[in-house]
């Protein structure tokens, strides 16, 4: 027997260890200076640098941004190295006699002959292009041989495989031909290709399991049992068979009723007993522990009755929530006897029961069970509700996330906001939330909410579920069932400052404040009056004197979107090119000029080439007050001639060049 489960561990070690990596691509498209990508190096904030046949860039995660390479021997840079001490070092191609590092005050590149160089300095700067990596989590090695990528596994050698023809279709890398390889500190693998870009995975966790069904795979609830044995249900297009079983999908039979109806399942969960209990628009459904077919559970007058939630409170207490009425039954019998509980309530889509309160969600509102009776809370479809370990209570409805306070719900501001949220789930510190258009995640001690995109689905179902023995959460859609693996998300989500391209976006949120009491309300106004009034005379007085350093300030408080940003980075990588045209930046931008032209107003209210203009000359005024002369700074912000900068810089400061320094 003991052999057997060694043998047993030994084939499950290597086929989870053989499964290939799931990439993403990233190309010109999202911002890449070209599609071919020769170097990799990650520097000491986590920044990716890329280094391909046209130039080099970073990426913090959510966009690409140019590094200048007009101080390098050639464009195109074929090693990235870090020293102990965070310096980044470079070499370029046919160069390798030479070796430039990258200074952090000037941004720029400074080049030195290798021979120069001290030994110790030598050794860190200039090292052979690693192409082989050790995930430090497991025993899988990725390492390019022959321009193609390999992955192995240091316990099981049979399983080493290369990513080619359709094992690389699968996995979703384009480009069979390798150039550069890096697994960074957060366990993304980055793999540069020789024509089509940037591609990476998430080597930490399996982020995305699919779970597919034949047929039509929405899928409709989702549940684990005592076993192990994870069963979901899903919408066949037939009225005859209804697919409900383990992850094999071996199908699991029930008794039906002639109701087309009772094919659609809703709740499906495992009570403390270890029974599964099933609500569907037929009724409801109960399997013991130790039986294979269910059985149904008749309570009620009529043959059939639409269940739409069931709920397992901390006195096993089984709460069913009926297309008309609240029905409980005692979880401690062995055949439990469901019994009405509130007749009033109609359409109970969610149940949440604690010692303290408990919640109703229906399509007709939500409300609140009390002593005295049954309390609205709103008049709007609530899909969820859930209580957290603060005592919030959170409801999802048709147009996001709410809180409950106050008598009231106060939205909550999410990306799921305008959205049809279809299910809430606690884990941990954190609230998840299924709705029509993805997965978000929301932090409830500090507020970040989190998007998540799944891989496959489109559109989310209510059927969700969290396994807080693997550390799984489950959600199921259109197209089957997608599976997060929340341990390895925990101390992204906590602490990580940066999210993967494409896949997550994070949304800063504050409290609001309280509003200031009436009392007080004259007084404060009299001396914000005073105050304004105040500052308005300093600031004339002010702009007559120095009005290019007023100018400045006012630029430096406008908030800068992501846009601006990005084309202010491109900018600066061309400070110095006379010959620099709104082109150009069309195509570093990865867009069309007439696209360019119109973003380009919108954000800053200007021509594209005027953006250009006022850029160089704000560093033609930080270059006057170092003491550099005009001429050095008319040619160092790309100004064809002395006479144009002085008429440009005129036009803008309202002083000459020499006055103003």
């Amino acid at each position: 027997m003991k052999n057997l489960l060694v043998t047993a561990l030994l084939l499950w070690t290597s086929t989870s260890m053989a499964q290939t990596l799931h990439f993403r691509q990233l190309s010109v498209k999202d911002g890449l200076p070209h599609n071919s990508v020769n170097a990799l190096g990650e520097d000491s904030e986590g920044l990716l640098w890329v280094a391909t046949s046209s130039g080099m860039c970073y990426t913090d995660g959510e966009q690409f941004f140019p590094i200048s390479v007009d101080n390098l021997p050639d464009k195109r840079v074929d090693r990235i190295n870090r020293d102990s001490k965070g310096t980044m070092w470079v070499q370029c191609y046919e160069h390798h006699q030479q070796v430039s590092r990258f200074d952090t005050l000037t941004h720029t590149f400074v080049t030195y002959n290798a021979e120069d160089l001290p030994d110790s300095v030598r050794q860190e700067a200039i090292r052979p292009l690693n192409r082989k990596f050790t995930d430090p989590y497991s025993p899988r090695v990725w390492d390019v041989e022959k321009r193609m990528l390999w992955q192995s596994d240091t316990l099981r050698p049979d399983t080493k495989f290369f990513y080619s023809g359709q094992i690389a279709i699968d996995a979703g890398l384009k480009d069979e031909t390798i150039f550069s390889l890096l697994l960074d500190s957060r366990g993304i693998l980055w793999v540069g290709t020789g024509n089509n870009g940037l591609f990476f995975a998430d080597t930490r966790q399996s982020r995305y399991i699919r779970l597919v069904c034949q047929g039509n795979p929405l899928a409709r609830a989702v549940c684990k049992d005592a076993e192990g044995t994870l069963w979901f249900a899903t919408s066949y297009q037939g009225p005859n068979t209804l697919p409900l079983g383990e992850k094999e999908y071996s199908p699991v039979s029930y008794p039906l009723t002639d109701s087309i109806e009772g094919l659609r399942i809703r709740p499906l969960i495992l009570d403390s007993k270890k029974r599964l209990w099933m609500g569907t628009f037929d009724g409801l459904y109960m399997k013991p522990a130790d039986s294979d077919t269910f059985e149904k559970i008749s309570f009620m007058d009529t043959l059939t009755h639409a269940i739409y939630a069931l709920f397992e409170d901390e006195k096993h207490q089984l709460w069913i929530g009926a297309e008309r009425g609240l029905y409980m039954a005692d979880l401690n019998g062995r055949h439990p006897q469901p019994l009405l509980a509130d007749g009033t309530l109609s359409h109970i889509i969610d149940i949440n029961i604690s010692k303290d309160e408990r919640w109703i969600a229906t399509n007709g509102g939500l409300f609140k069970l009390t002593e005295s009776g049954n309390e609205q809370w709103c008049d709007i479809e609530a899909h969820s509700v859930v209580t957290d370990a603060l005592g919030q209570t959170w409801v999802g409805t048709d147009y996001g996330i709410c809180l409950a306070a106050d008598h009231r719900l106060q939205p909550f501001p999410s990306p799921a906001d305008g959205h049809i949220v279809k299910d809430l789930l606690l884990w941990r510190d954190f609230l998840w939330c299924s709705y029509d258009q993805g997965i978000c995640c929301i932090n409830i001690y500090t507020g970040k909410a989190t998007h998540l995109r799944t891989e496959y689905n489109e559109y989310i179902e209510s059927a969700s579920y969290i396994d807080p023995q693997s550390g799984h959460v489950y959600f199921g859609g259109t197209q089957g069932i997608d599976c997060f693996s929340l341990d390895s998300l925990d101390s992204q989500l906590r602490t990580s400052p940066r999210h993967l391209w494409l896949d997550e976006v994070t949304i800063e949120l504050s409290p609001k404040e309280s509003a200031d009491s009436a009392s007080s309300l004259w007084i404060y106004i009299c001396i914000l009056l005073a105050v304004v009034i105040a500052v308005s005379t300093f600031l004339v007085l002010r702009h007559r004197q120095k009005p290019s350093e007023v100018s400045e300030q006012e630029a430096e408080e406008a908030p800068l979107s992501s846009f601006e940003l990005q084309a202010a980075a491109i900018v600066k990588a061309h400070m110095a090119d006379a010959d620099f045209t709104a082109d150009q930046m069309a195509r570093e931008m990865a867009m069309s000029r007439s696209k360019l032209f119109t973003l380009m107003k919108q954000h800053t209210g200007k021509a594209v080439m005027e953006f250009v203009r006022d850029i160089r000359l704000d560093y033609a005024a930080e270059r006057l007050k170092a003491g550099t002369t005009v001429a050095d700074i008319a040619e160092a912000c790309g100004f064809s001639d002395a006479s144009s900068f002085r008429r440009s810089f005129v036009r803008k400061f309202g002083v000459t060049p020499s006055q103003y320094r």
